[in-house]
């Protein structure tokens, strides 16, 4: 009896986009205005929102309503959201906005982000965008932020800060050896902060944030959220 006849299809189960985006260095002035407002609202606001930080600072949401840095950014961040909307086939996408802005801080080692997500009900995707990249002694590495390169978005800074987000399913993946070189058994991601970096995900992914490793390292970040308007 001779072989059998074959005929082998493969479907991706369950994909999950991840965008990544860069302003580059158009958003140098917005960045610093940023990181202005944030230490500003610190100043007022010095105790932490009851978020998923660790020993670091968190504003109250809604940043945008307060601060036009804010407002501009959640402009941006709804244009590119446009973009990931269609790539998750969202059939209403102009019902959906970007909202809700608050803004994290981190400087104390062993500083963290628990295990955690954004959002629920009609929440269909966050993420985060960066203002600073990983701050020594409050200095920046001198770069050129036009010269951006996807693939070095993921790794580890070696100062911690990282954001690392979760595949859902990653209590069961941890019970089984990663067969060598299969990108199906991943369990996690690690995305390091970089000026001008925007992150975005489903709202259902489970992130949080690697512990500073250093005295004297600064971590800036700013958390959103994609939501359906005019619903309850």
């Amino acid at each position: 009896m001779g072989a059998l006849d074959h005929n082998i299809q493969f479907a991706d189960l369950f994909p999950i986009p991840l965008l990544i985006d860069s302003f580059g260095e158009s958003a140098r002035p917005l960045n610093a205005q940023l990181v202005a407002d944030i230490q500003v609202e610190m100043e007022a606001s010095p105790a932490s929102s009851e978020r998923s930080f660790i020993s670091g600072w968190q504003s109250r949401s809604g940043l945008e309503a307060d601060y036009d840095s804010f407002a501009t950014l959640r402009t941006e961040i709804g244009r590119v959201a446009a973009a990931f909307l269609r790539q998750l086939g969202v059939a209403d996408a102009p019902s959906y906005r970007c909202s809700g802005l608050w803004a994290n801080y981190m400087a104390v080692p062993g500083a963290f982000s628990a295990y955690h997500i954004h959002g629920s009900g009609h929440t269909v995707a966050t993420g985060v965008y960066y203002p600073a990249p990983l701050l020594r002694s409050g200095v920046a590495p001198p770069v050129n932020l036009d010269e951006f390169e996807p693939s070095r978005v993921f790794g580890e800074s070696g100062l911690g800060g990282e954001l690392v987000i979760y595949d859902p399913g990653y209590a069961v993946k941890r019970q089984i050896i990663k067969p060598p070189g299969s990108r199906y058994y991943e369990t996690q991601k690690s995305v390091i902060p970089s000026e001008s970096l925007l992150v975005m995900f489903p709202h259902y992914l489970p992130h949080g944030v690697d512990p500073i490793r250093e005295a004297g390292v600064e971590r800036y970040s700013i958390s959103y959220t994609i939501e359906r308007t005019g619903e309850s």
